[in-house]
């Protein structure tokens, strides 16, 4: 989930080499130095974003381990009955999804960030056909891997079906006003529908990008005018699900709508409001300004904005976000989850997204080795735990809560202990198998203009960050 920016020559050559010599040729070459002197001090900051901005940032595979195993908690939770207790544990576990909207900030910093760089003019404009073939051959491979095993196991009277199929298999599920499956998604697939609110958001991203870009550019050159145009259009786009939200519940319910990319942009633009302060730090003109002191300061204060996190998660496991049990929610219930999750997200990935580049405390946590490994094969941990559980429950003969099963919180927690390892080790297995061999033929095979940009930064001079 990460790009690259294209990075800067500067030509070192000796300014003063063809001059004829004396007066003139110290003239000329205090004149280039001049010159190359302003031209660093424009283009400084666009070498540092090249560089620091969009490389690998081992703290957020950290989030993404925490983000996947909260998901996997919630459906552990569920199909044991642990999440409908009613008691203080039972609320934490049923508030696992708060995965998903870390995920999708997660997915808005990471994703729009080339773009934000080039509405400041730090970075060229990504090429949209690369950048939607890189996120299909990394998404669609496992995925349609677990949809095969999904329907060939659990879902029999669908395999004849090509209207089945196709809706899983273009993860248009999502837009189903009439699915024909009960829940959130077909048996096995039951998680998926965040994964096709996911794709939606790839598909509609550079369309997004090119209109926050046209906007920011109508303030002129100026990089502050830009960022500031930037973050009210991503405001807007925050706030505007809010309303959307009325049409899930009038004129009449309409529980679908609360699952479509439109009803959930607000969890996805924390992480593109984060991409553009993160670019605008390094493209700031002088040495330390007003935003670089408000990155470094959130940055240093990961604990205060952990703590806003878990405060805020804790208002979030009431019902002021809605019922424990499967019940429906209110519409006001489902505006306060809608911010309040927002906000556990934001302060959650801000600081890990602030990081320097040498070695802190927080990135040495969330990005330890075996964060880091974690981190690698997590989007398999989300695909595959709902068959590892139906596999479980099968190999066991035990039913779980819907079909008449019942656990203790002693059995439920050695539910959780078993598929958490068999489903770390069927996402190792995935991402060997399946995930890596498709990254490597991508860039063997992928869009020329992959392996030219690659070629291009594998020359580029290393130049110091200003």
């Amino acid at each position: 989930m990460r790009s690259s920016l294209t990075g800067l020559h500067l030509d070192r050559r000796n300014p003063g080499r063809h001059a004829g010599g004396g007066l003139a040729a110290a003239k000329t070459a205090a004149a280039t130095t001049s010159a190359a002197t302003t031209a660093a001090a424009t283009t400084g900051a666009a070498v540092s974003v090249a560089r620091a901005g969009p490389g690998r940032q081992p703290a957020l595979d950290g989030l993404r381990v925490i983000a996947a195993f909260a998901v996997l908690l919630v459906h552990v939770g569920g199909v044991t009955g642990l999440a409908f207790t009613g008691t203080p544990l039972s609320w934490v576990v049923s508030r696992g999804d708060i995965g998903v909207p870390i995920f999708f900030t997660l997915s808005g910093l990471l994703l729009y960030r080339p773009w934000a760089a080039a509405a400041l003019d730090v970075g060229g404009n990504p090429a949209t056909s690369t950048y939607l073939w890189r996120r299909a051959v990394r998404i669609l491979p496992a995925y349609w891997a677990v949809v095969v095993v999904a329907f060939a196991t659990l879902n029999h009277a669908s395999l004849r079906s090509v209207a089945h199929w196709a809706e899983y298999l273009g993860l248009a599920q999502v837009y189903d006003p009439r699915p024909w499956w009960g829940g959130t998604g077909a048996p096995g697939l039951a998680q998926m529908w965040s994964l096709a609110v996911e794709v939606s958001f790839y598909a509609l991203l550079p369309v997004l990008a090119g209109l926050l870009t046209w906007y920011a550019r109508r303030a002129g050159p100026d990089v502050g005018r830009r960022a500031r145009r930037l973050l009210a259009g991503i405001a807007v786009l925050t706030v505007a699900p809010f309303g959307l939200a009325v049409l899930e519940y009038y004129p009449a319910f309409e529980p679908w709508i609360g699952e479509t990319l439109p009803r959930l942009l607000t969890w996805f633009t924390p992480g593109m409001a984060i991409a553009v302060v993160t670019v605008w730090a390094q493209a700031e003109p002088g040495t330390d300004g007003p935003v670089r002191r408000l990155e470094r300061t959130v940055a240093q204060s990961a604990g205060a904005c952990w703590l806003i996190a878990v405060m805020t998660f804790v208002v979030a496991c009431t019902p002021v976000t809605g019922p424990q049990t499967l019940a429906i929610a209110s519409l006001w219930q489902t505006e306060i989850k809608l911010a309040l999750y927002a906000i556990v997200a934001a302060a959650i990935v801000a600081p890990a997204a602030f990081q320097p580049r040498s070695p802190t405390r927080l990135s040495m946590i969330l990005g330890n080795r075996v964060m880091r490994f974690l981190g690698k094969v997590s989007y398999g941990v989300f695909l595959w735990q709902y068959l590892v559980i139906y596999g479980l429950f099968a190999a066991l003969h035990q039913r779980n809560i819907f079909s008449g099963g019942s656990f203790t919180l002693a059995s439920a927690t050695g539910v959780l202990v078993a598929v958490t390892v068999l489903t770390v080790a069927a996402a190792t297995m995935s991402f060997y198998l399946i995930e890596n061999p498709a990254q490597r033929l991508y860039q063997r095979l992928g869009p020329r203009s992959v392996k030219s940009r690659r070629r291009a930064l594998a020359n580029t001079p290393k130049l110091p960050l200003c």
